[in-house]
């Protein structure tokens, strides 16, 4: 079985295609794969890295660029709709998966134009607006939340969770804390802000210490800041005498969530759901220039299931921050409850269901090959 899988931009898009590659090459050991993203996102760095084939179209984000830098990221659609197209057929595309993301919309668009087999997966509880459009000539349709399958055909769309990495499931405290040199009996709070950081979470996180003061004896972070502050984060915490491991990004997220009792985060589906999968409970901080406000709506799905608490970026402040923290120190039974609620959330077969998808849309069942 021959795949393109296609999208990109940011992490968040990134891990679920490298989870429904993992579930395929699980199932069909002999499955070709080719992923095709821009050719500047941080696709055309990792993946390769990472050995995956990969090829990358010229292509650029419209949204959030000048009125010139959106005709020109407009104006260079259909050369990498020829490309696109050019590359589905040297490879001899099965089926096309399309993750997200504005690098996937020429190649859903080219294979849909070849007849190719097309299965668009939507992240988050609202569609952008590219995969609400592409989702009327997918073949199939798989959503991560039950919110955002009604703008769809209803015929064609599945309620598939999203996909997360495998190694991404729950783990012992105690090994996760001595692997990070922290302590193994104090409160382990775990801050991030998705792939690219967040500089209001590590603003608030900063101006919570001096309010936690009287908890110092307490409690540890793990903080991973984004490239630009890791140096003024790391300083603070040891500024304030508080246990802290801080990095720019933790490349091993599984043990990072292992380690912790409460975790501040942005509320990308990618986060939902990793922290459905480690059942942990949370403060969200949606971004409030996502598209559509989909970050809000997200966090929303955990808050209604009791998984969750969130705060408004323009409220997140040290002291929220700070109250949220000592709340969750002195209330362990609550955060045993909303971790389970948060784990009730959990769709551990998502990249299996996509990958069912696939070999059902590219009408090459497993018993076929046999």
């Amino acid at each position: 079985m021959r795949v393109v899988i296609t999208g990109g931009g940011t992490g968040g898009h990134l891990f679920p295609a490298l989870a429904v590659h993992g579930a395929l090459i699980r199932r069909r050991p002999d499955a070709q794969v080719l992923f095709v993203g821009a050719s500047e996102g941080v696709e055309a760095t990792i993946l390769p890295r990472l050995g995956h084939a990969f090829r990358g179209l010229p292509v650029h984000q419209v949204k959030g660029r000048r009125w010139r830098g959106q005709m020109a990221a407009l104006l260079a659609l259909p050369a990498a709709v020829r490309q696109a197209s050019g590359l589905l057929r040297e490879f001899g595309a099965q089926a096309v998966l399309g993750v997200g993301g504005y690098a996937s919309f020429p190649t859903v668009l080219a294979a849909r134009l070849r007849r190719t087999p097309t299965v668009i997966h939507e992240q988050n509880a609202y569609p952008g607006l590219a995969n609400r459009w592409l989702g009327r000539i997918a073949s199939a349709v798989a959503v991560s939340f039950e919110a955002a399958a009604g703008f769809f055909p209803a015929g064609h769309v599945s309620v598939t969770g999203n996909p997360v990495r495998p190694e991404i499931r729950p783990g012992d405290a105690g090994e996760a804390r001595r692997r990070l040199a922290l302590s193994a009996g104090r409160f382990t709070v775990l801050i991030f802000g998705g792939s690219q950081g967040a500089h209001r979470v590590n603003a608030a996180a900063i101006e919570a210490l001096p309010r936690l003061a009287a908890s110092r004896g307490r409690i540890q972070f793990l903080h991973a800041t984004g490239e630009r502050e890791v140096s003024e984060v790391r300083q603070a915490y040891e500024q304030h005498g508080f246990p802290a491991r801080v990095e720019p990004f933790f490349q091993d997220m599984a043990t990072a969530y292992a380690a912790a009792d409460f975790v501040i985060a942005r509320g990308g589906a990618s986060t939902i759901f990793e922290l459905a999968a480690v059942g942990k409970p949370a403060l969200l901080v949606p971004y409030p220039y996502a598209a559509n406000d989909h970050q809000r709506l997200n966090a929303e799905v955990m808050v209604k299931a009791g998984a969750a608490w969130t705060v408004p970026d323009q409220y997140c402040d040290g002291q929220r921050i700070a109250a949220t923290v000592q709340a969750a120190l002195e209330k362990p039974e609550l955060l045993r409850r909303m971790g389970e609620q948060a784990q009730g959330l959990a769709r551990p077969d998502a990249a299996d269901r996509i990958v069912d998808l696939l070999e059902r849309v590219a009408k090459c069942s497993v018993s076929e090959l046999h």
